[in-house]
């Protein structure tokens, strides 16, 4: 029983189980993120008061299918449970289950709790078990575990005050071990136990089939590690296959499902990928229908402030900063709020329904041409959110070939950062019409989609034929549940990652939008003067205006001059950053203060006077930031996860070429 002001619950079981939901009741959504001792990986911990002076401090695992580590979130799993330092140990594991597929799950929490840890069992879909007629006998699967057993549903609430009780009267179960090692095994488990002090069986065997250090102490018993792993997960099975003919039961005749019907279309291989592909043509349509008015108003607002700040600050180098500085570059952040929030909303419903699960099985058909397994379809389909998150989660491939072919084009996939880019310049060329009643420029976004995406998936192939092959694991994905969206989860995350947004690239946008316009308002021979008024000195004859002109002959041939030239180089540190350098670098010398498409839109082509911003440009530039890596996060975090520097740089260098490469055809054809 615990006895402690403070304990540390970890959440541990198989993916889709419905962790983060339980997650987020239990903590009321007061998380925190942090990183896992010695592991680049971050974790989510959260916590909450749940009796008279006891804090629980909540932990959420990554989703595993075994407490063997062949994967880096399975690893990670493994050393949490094994650690006994103070400041880390787990007093109490929440093993979670889903009721529609006990078999698995169960296999996962007998090992959690052969380790000795205090542990309750929540059984999770139980709403779900009723509707396909299952029933089973709680009590009697609790008495053979020796652990309580909780009913819940996370989402509405159900059960979740008996589930915080049973963790606090949690004990180790007295019904173990349900696989005990032995024979010729127990040489080389002895000798784990000596070298690390585990004072437990089943650790020792754990620790040491996770080890290449013990490989040939365990290889002289007659088996391979993989084999020895094979055999406990055969015996586990014998146990958890006993309990469920003994206490779990279907009726066929009760089963309310509709949703089988449902898959025979969603999951179908051609039907599958239509419905898929309209449903993401919808998505885009809705993004620039859904965002212009709120995008128009947020940016006419902003130049109506900066006029009126203009109006009534006296002539100087602090209002010129406000006005030509700070102003723009806050409107560079939070005219695409709109757009991101719609984004990371329609996200959000895809997965809360569970429709995401069956977008990454429609989709391993395509991959398998391609050198890519399904796995490899999370990180490409999390890519549209961002590649640093999506670069990480290739974490839980077991195939080291497949995981270096997924990270080396993962980039491609087009992400949120670029949405800005392409929102602005989209507005900007392409005309506000319909096609067959379908927005034109929702058409262009949703076409540069796809070519980043068909561009990862030829690149992923061309890889294949260079990289040696190696045999692929096969692809095994458990179908969620359909759920109706639970509208507070789909606001939390949306509210999350469009803070996230405002809040990191915000802070970079903003940086670098006074930089630029310090470096925009003076030049060699105009040194500033705080003590009086400001006086403008023309663009090209600053700081800016001179680096512009100098790099101006390489960027001249995509159609860049020397402004889009600044931008685009000032856009490696974060891809948004290009809307706030153009915003700086145009109201700079802006009198006006009118919004940044209308500064843009009203350039001139010194050569023809024809506008500077035509189909030719704008393609040229949504080419460029469509294949180039122009991400400094990105790179490190390829470099760190292949920890290997010549990888990131080859990557960024290939892309650099592809984007310079399409930008130049592109716009050598339309000039």
């Amino acid at each position: 029983m615990i006895d402690k002001k403070a304990i540390r619950v970890a959440l541990v079981g198989r993916p889709n189980t419905g962790k983060s939901s339980l997650f987020n009741r239990l903590t009321g959504l007061r998380q925190k993120v942090g990183n896992y001792p010695g592991v680049t990986m971050e974790k989510t911990m959260g916590l909450s008061k749940w009796a008279p002076g006891v804090l629980a401090e909540i932990i959420d695992l990554p989703g595993i299918y075994s407490l063997h580590a062949s994967s880096v979130d399975e690893q990670v799993v493994m050393d949490s449970l094994l650690n006994d330092d103070v400041g880390e140990k787990i007093d109490v594991v929440i093993g979670l289950a889903d009721g529609t597929n006990l078999k698995t799950c169960l296999f996962v929490f007998t090992q959690i709790i052969d380790l000795g840890i205090p542990a309750v069992l929540a059984i999770t879909m139980t709403d779900q078990m009723e509707r396909r007629g299952m029933e089973l006998q709680v009590s009697d699967l609790s008495e053979s575990l020796g652990v309580p057993i909780s009913l819940i549903n996370a989402r509405s609430g159900q059960g979740i005050d008996q589930l915080r009780a049973d963790v606090l009267k949690a004990t180790s179960s007295s019904k173990g071990p349900f696989f005990q090692p032995g024979g010729l095994h127990l040489q080389w488990v002895n000798q784990v136990d000596q070298d690390h002090d585990f004072n437990s069986v089943y650790k020792s065997w754990l620790y040491g089939l996770s080890s290449t250090v013990y490989s040939d102490l365990i290889n002289n018993t007659g088996r391979t590690p993989a084999r020895v792993r094979a055999d406990e997960a055969i015996k586990r099975y014998r146990v958890v296959n006993d309990w469920l003919r003994q206490f779990f039961h279907t009726d066929p005749g009760k089963d309310r499902r509709w949703t089988a019907r449902l898959d025979k279309w969603i999951v179908n291989p051609i039907w599958g990928s239509v419905i898929l592909f309209g449903l993401l043509f919808i998505i885009f349509q809705a993004l620039f229908y859904g965002s212009e008015t709120p995008m128009n108003f947020i940016d006419d607002q902003f130049a109506h402030l900066s006029n009126f700040l203009s109006g009534i600050l006296p002539s100087s180098f602090l209002s010129h900063l406000i006005t030509n500085g700070i102003i723009p570059g806050i409107s560079g952040v939070l005219i695409f709020i709109p757009q991101i929030a719609l984004l990371f909303g329609f996200i959000a419903l895809l997965e809360e329904s569970g429709y995401m699960a069956r977008v990454v099985f429609i989709m391993d058909r395509f991959m398998r041409p391609f050198g890519l397994s399904g796995k490899s379809v999370v990180p490409m389909v999390s890519g549209t959110a961002c590649a640093i998150p999506a670069i990480m989660s290739t974490r839980n491939m077991e195939n080291s070939r497949e995981r270096w072919l997924a990270i080396a084009v993962t980039p491609l996939i087009t992400c949120a950062a670029r949405l800005p880019v392409y929102a602005l310049l989209i507005s900007l060329v392409i005309p506000d019409q319909s096609f067959f009643g379908m927005s034109l420029r929702g058409l262009v976004l949703f076409g540069l989609y796809l070519i980043g995406f068909v561009t990862a998936l030829l690149g992923s192939a061309l890889l294949t034929k260079i990289m040696p092959t190696a045999k692929v694991n096969p692809f095994l994905l458990e179908m969620p549940s359909y759920r109706l969206p639970q509208l507070k989860n789909v606001a939390h995350a949306i509210l999350n990652r469009t803070k996230s947004f405002v809040s990191e690239a915000g802070k970079i946008i903003l940086a670098i939008s006074v930089v630029l316009w310090f470096f925009a308002s003076f030049g060699p021979g105009k040194a500033p003067d705080f003590n009086q008024d400001y006086v403008a000195i023309p663009i090209e004859d600053s700081y800016v205006g001179k680096m512009g002109k100098a790099i101006e002959p390489v960027m001249k041939p995509l159609g860049f001059d020397w402004k889009v030239s600044i931008a685009v180089l000032s856009s490696f540190v974060a891809r948004e950053v290009f809307v706030g350098t153009m915003a700086t670098l145009y109201s700079v010398d802006d009198n006006e203060k009118s919004s940044i498409r209308e500064q843009m839109a009203k350039q001139k082509n010194p050569v023809t006077g024809e506008p500077y911003f035509n189909l030719a440009v704008g393609v040229s530039l949504l080419l460029f930031y469509a294949f180039a890596m122009q991400c400094m996060s990105t790179y490190a975090v390829v470099a760190r996860e292949t920890r290997s520097h010549k990888f990131a740089a080859i990557q960024f260098l290939i892309l650099g070429i592809l984007a310079y490469g399409a930008a130049f055809l592109a716009y050598s054809a339309l000039a």
